[in-house]
């Protein structure tokens, strides 16, 4: 007669044995761990007065942004191009404008739209926009937050 051991287990019931105590154990722990939280970048300050570099520096002109009070992530830009002086919406995402189609109305009394992008590198503004009308053309900003930003 073969001596038997009623609690003895053999290697495979012993191995599945211990995969059902291990198991779970691990699966708790890592459940348990935290995702992490969303990265949030700051809203890039815009507000304030450049100085748009031109050629020659006695074209050198002043640009000025302001949050709008109405709605969110939005600046009004103001003499832009030193030919648009109706103030027109500027879209932010963190350090990147869009100026959606706006019409305005130069000086002699002539429609354009004008639309374009941005971005705010250190203190430089550079701003890309095309301007549609007659005599329409594209063009870019280049401009220097002033150190007061006023």
């Amino acid at each position: 007669m073969k001596n038997s051991n009623p609690h003895k287990m053999g290697p495979f019931r012993a191995a599945c044995l211990k995969i059902a105590l291990f198991l779970p154990a691990v699966l708790f722990s890592l459940s348990s761990c935290k995702t992490p939280d969303p990265v949030v970048m700051p809203e890039t300050v815009f507000d304030g007065v450049f100085t748009v570099q031109e050629a020659n520096p006695k074209d050198n002109y002043l640009l000025t942004l302001r949050k709008s009070t109405e709605k969110p992530n939005t600046f009004l830009v103001e003499n832009l191009a030193n030919l648009v002086k109706t103030p027109i919406e500027a879209k932010s995402s963190g350090v990147n404008l869009l100026i959606e189609d706006q019409a305005f109305i130069n000086y002699l009394g002539d429609q354009y739209t004008i639309s374009g992008e941005g971005e705010l590198i250190d203190e430089t503004l550079v701003l890309r926009y095309t301007i549609n009308g007659y005599n329409g053309y594209a063009g870019s900003v280049f401009a220097k937050k002033q150190a007061d930003g006023k």
